[in-house]
């Protein structure tokens, strides 16, 4: 089973989760309902739900943000309005009318349609609410617009959302890419995308930031790479995908996706990370799928991958691509109790 790789690499990537989701969910639908032109009843008992279920749970820095984007507007529920009165440091009455209203009603218009809101992507200073806003509507032509502005910081969680989705869309990938300021994380993430040069560089980036002593790629056992040539031969896409996530330890719902066009590269890298030999990789190759072989510049160029990459910066590729941590070590039990710690 492999280890997972250099730990410091890997807390990168979690810190990108930022501020409370909570809080930060309550202010954009506060923002938006504040933002409405109009306000039917039932868009108020909503707002009215969603926001009870979501004070409780807030700081007091989030209620009196709460308290100011609501301050000028009408249709706040009575409710919320008391709630707030309670616990916000300020009370509602004492904030100014308007202060809190970061989006105005033609902003409100722009998010209205696709053209507003590619508008809106375009602009040199982003609102982070009216980015999240944009985002919740997986709009490609927006998303892409963003993904292109450079107003669009890369620290924000914002930005490592759009990276998540660029990993499913290469267009979306390969114009983040063309970014310059683009952390390791993040183009380790678009790795298969990535043209030949730009995979060399990021690899070398990886390398850096590994603790070459503590990442390192572990060779299957003969049946596990038996296993997965047999899988292979077969045909077996889903078993040969269950062997790989079981080989590194991955939880059990982990997607690999190999023959996805676009996605190819990550066999080649999984092969490499847990050290299968060429001769049984290439077979893999050949038999698993006639795309991985046909033509044979694609088979050249899965094997070139396989050569050129380090076991463990491959081993840091496929856990950053998937999402997911190798569970070096642990037992299948183990396994599955991690697994569902994370549900």
């Amino acid at each position: 089973m492999a280890s997972s790789a250099n730990p410091s690499f890997w807390s990168d990537l979690s810190d990108l989760g930022g501020a409370d989701p909570c809080a930060a969910l309550l202010k954009v639908n506060a923002e938006m309902f504040a933002a409405a032109p109009a306000r039917d009843r039932e868009t108020i008992e909503t707002f009215e739900a969603l926001a009870l279920g979501f004070l409780p749970k807030a700081d007091r820095a989030t209620l009196r943000d709460i308290a100011r984007i609501l301050a000028g507007c009408r249709d706040t529920p009575r409710s919320v309005r008391d709630y707030l009165q309670r616990h916000a440091p300020k009370p509602c009455s004492n904030l100014p009318e308007h202060g809190g209203r970061p989006a105005s009603v033609p902003e409100a218009r722009y998010l209205a349609t696709p053209a507003g809101r590619a508008h809106l992507a375009s602009r040199p200073r982003l609102e982070p609410a009216t980015v999240e806003r944009i985002l919740a509507l997986r709009e490609e032509t927006s998303e892409d617009v963003l993904a292109a502005n450079p107003a669009f910081s890369p620290s924000t969680p914002a930005f490592h959302r759009l990276v998540r989705r660029a990993i499913e869309r290469p267009a979306l990938a390969r114009i983040l890419l063309q970014r310059a300021d683009l952390s390791t994380i993040h183009a380790a993430c678009l790795y298969l995308a990535a043209d030949r040069e730009r995979r060399r560089h990021v690899r070398a980036s990886i390398a850096d930031a590994f603790v070459q002593t503590t990442a390192s790629a572990s060779r299957p056992s003969g049946d596990v790479a038996d296993a997965l040539v047999e899988a292979a031969a077969g045909g077996d896409m889903a078993r040969f995908e269950r062997l790989l996530t079981d080989a590194f330890g991955f939880p059990g719902s982990t997607e690999w996706h190999i023959l996805q066009i676009g996605r190819h590269l990550l066999a080649a890298l999984a092969l490499k990370a847990l050290g299968v030999p060429e001769r049984q990789a290439i077979r893999i190759f050949l038999t698993l799928h006639p795309a991985l072989s046909y033509p044979l510049s694609v088979i050249r160029e899965l094997i070139r991958e396989m050569r050129e990459v380090p076991g463990p910066v491959a081993l840091g590729l496929v856990e950053t691509i998937l999402g997911v941590k190798a569970l070096g070590g642990e037992s299948p039990a183990l396994h599955d109790s991690a697994a569902r710690s994370r549900k």
